[in-house]
């Protein structure tokens, strides 16, 4: 089961913690994303170093 399971299986065992399991999920997306973007940059970056120096 993953995170965003987890917080909908909490939502319906308990509504009123809505706000509580929003946040955990923007969280979530969040390091996600900036995970991603990293990831993606930091490939892009070395790659263009790469041949730059090789020319």
């Amino acid at each position: 089961m993953n995170l965003h399971e987890q917080c909908l299986l909490r939502y319906l065992k308990n509504p009123d913690e809505l706000s509580y399991t929003t946040e955990i999920l923007k969280l979530n997306n969040k390091i996600l994303e900036e995970k991603f973007v990293l990831k993606n940059i930091l490939a892009n970056l070395s790659m263009l170093n790469y041949t730059n120096n090789v020319e």
